[in-house]
Parts: C-alpha cells; sequence; structure tokens
C-alpha cells in the first residue's frame, strides 16, 4: 500500500512537471522566455538547476530548456549548471533505484527485452552510458535505471553521464548560440 501511495505521488509530480512544460511552449514565444531570462537571470538560473537536477525522477524534457537558455545566458555558465547538475541527476536516480529496491522488483519481470538491455549495459558498460547520454532524442536517465540495475557503481555511472552530457551539453550551446548570432 505504501509503494503505491509513493507511485502515486510520484505519478502525479510527473504529470504536474509535463503539463507546465507543455503550458509554457504555448503561452510564450521564445523572444518573451529569452527577455525575460535575461531580466530575471540568476532566478531562472536557480529554477533551471533545480529541474535539472530532478529531471531524471520527473522525465522532463530538458533539451528545449537547454537551447532557451543558451540564447539568454554566458555559455560558459550554462555548461557548469548544466553538467552539474545533470550529473546530480544521475546521482539522484542511482538513490532512488537503490531505495525503492527496483532490482528486486526488475528480477520479477518476465522480459527478454529488459534481460538483452542490460546484457547490453553490462557488456559495454561506460561506453554505452556515454554514447547514449550523448543521443540527444531519448532519456539518459533510462540508460542510469538500466545500468545501476545492472550493478555498475553510481560513481561509474555518473562519470559516463559526464561525458556523454558534457558533449552534447556543449554541443547544444555551441549551435545555439552561433544560430543566435546568425539571427541577431
Amino acid at each position: 500500500m505504501k509503494s503505491r501511495i509513493k507511485l502515486l505521488i510520484w505519478l502525479s509530480i510527473v504529470a504536474i512537471a509535463m503539463l507546465s512544460m507543455n503550458w509554457l511552449n504555448s503561452r510564450y514565444s521564445l523572444d518573451e522566455m529569452r527577455e525575460a531570462i535575461v531580466t530575471y537571470q540568476w532566478y531562472f538560473l536557480s529554477a533551471y538547476a533545480i529541474v535539472i537536477a530532478f529531471r531524471g525522477l520527473l522525465f522532463i524534457p530538458t533539451m528545449p530548456l537547454i537551447l532557451v537558455m543558451a540564447s539568454a545566458v554566458e555559455p560558459w555558465l550554462l555548461f557548469i549548471i548544466s553538467l552539474t547538475m545533470s550529473c546530480l541527476s544521475a546521482y539522484f536516480v542511482c538513490l532512488a533505484i537503490d531505495h525503492l529496491d527496483m532490482k528486486k522488483r526488475l528480477s520479477s519481470i518476465p522480459g527478454k527485452s529488459i534481460k538483452r538491455a542490460q546484457a547490453w549495459v553490462n557488456s559495454m558498460g561506460v561506453a554505452a552510458i556515454a554514447a547514449w547520454a550523448f543521443f540527444p532524442l531519448v532519456f539518459t536517465e533510462i540508460i542510469v535505471y538500466l545500468a545501476r540495475l545492472s550493478g555498475l557503481s553510481r560513481k561509474q555511472i555518473v562519470m559516463s553521464v559526464a561525458v556523454g552530457e558534457g558533449l552534447l551539453i556543449s554541443l547544444l550551446i555551441y549551435v545555439s548560440d552561433w544560430i543566435s548570432k546568425l539571427v541577431l
């Protein structure tokens, strides 16, 4: 009963986060968001850091946030905040898996695809996590879940996420900065 309540609370928070992201995107234009970010930069950076840190638990797609923030914040500052909070997010996911004892629950689920994915993570290890984290169209947290359930250490997972996400974030910031200079 207690685990069902936790699951219900978590699903409610995920739904609220996703609906809020959709509301923001439909309500404000990119120029309006950029102007607000420039005007209230430290407030937005604080909120941005919190969202990035908890994105793994809430499954919030953050690439649009990074692109919007990149058009209004110094690239080096955005990189440091994004990478630090992405690593923290991976660590939070590891803690959640350990706390909720997901390994025991996953072993009770019969499924070839889950076992195959775990075998892939076990054989490729750190390289698999870094490559997955670099690929922009999938949630990094999925590979973090699989890696932790496969027995990789938190340190290995966080360092792999740092490599993959670091490359992706720097590429996103560079491209956004380059495009905004062309447009402006």
